[in-house]
């Protein structure tokens, strides 16, 4: 009991130049993935933004009153490559309505996410962000068909807090969750930056290309760039409140 309280009363000093150094570094690797060592680089940066975002899709269509059935994040960069696919989820929906919900969740969930985490340093209570991961990642590990990546990282995961708690090193641990907080703040910051770029090119894509916002318009019958409009507004209204909050407020 007392590990958890510790856990849930630790407080974290932002170093927001950390979070763009490393967001800006997560845009540079996403946009030269192409290169050999990139290909990974960019599979290790981008695995929670793209769980975020599959994982978006998924509680909107939770909300919808829909089933989910399989959530997938492509850790082969082979695959990556050859299927343009990062992740995927498998739902259904028991009408268009929740169809078209559910589509529309997964550029949704990074931008709320980030505020979520910045909200809670704000708040004094980051544990509560790393603890809704902890939650995203179990729920994963239960529904996805490819089990075997998660599953050695809840066996890292473990045996490293089993080591801290055991040595009860509370510094380690207090540094550990820091640069954990640090770097999912970055990658999420990246995610929602880089997708509005994505977004842009997507709707004006001259190729015929298969994505949430085509996805959108088949459903509805209203232009992809409508959706378009949102999801970028939803993107930048939070790095706005981002840089109102930490820059000008200072």
């Amino acid at each position: 009991m007392t590990k958890l309280h510790e856990f849930f009363s630790f407080a974290i000093q932002l170093n927001l130049y950390w979070v763009i150094l490393v967001a800006l570094l997560y845009i540079i690797i996403h946009n030269y993935r192409n290169k050999p060592i990139n290909r990974i680089l960019d599979i290790y940066l981008n695995y929670i933004p793209v769980l975020t975002h599959e994982f978006g899709h998924i509680l909107f269509n939770k909300i919808s009153g829909g089933k989910a059935k399989d959530l997938v994040i492509v850790a082969s960069p082979t695959e990556r490559m050859e299927t343009s696919q990062q992740g995927y989820a498998i739902t259904q929906s028991k009408h268009r309505l929740g169809q078209t919900i559910t589509t529309f969740g997964g550029y949704v969930m990074p931008p709320l996410m980030l505020l979520l985490g910045f909200w809670a340093i704000d708040t004094q209570y980051p544990s509560l962000f790393i603890a809704s991961y902890l939650l995203i990642f179990v729920y994963f590990l239960i529904l996805t068909s490819r089990k075997l990546v998660p599953i050695i990282m809840i066996i890292l995961l473990f045996t490293l807090l089993y080591l801290l708690f055991q040595n009860d090193n509370h510094f380690m641990m207090f540094y550990i969750l820091t640069i954990t907080y640090h770097f999912i703040l970055a990658v999420l910051l990246g995610e929602v930056l880089q997708s509005s770029w994505t977004i842009f090119r997507l709707t004006f894509s001259q190729q015929s290309i298969s994505w949430d916002g085509s996805t959108l318009k088949e459903l509805t019958r209203i232009p992809t760039f409508l959706y378009s409009i949102i999801w970028i507004t939803i993107n930048l209204f939070t790095v706005y409140q981002l840089f109102l909050s930490y820059f000008l407020a200072n």
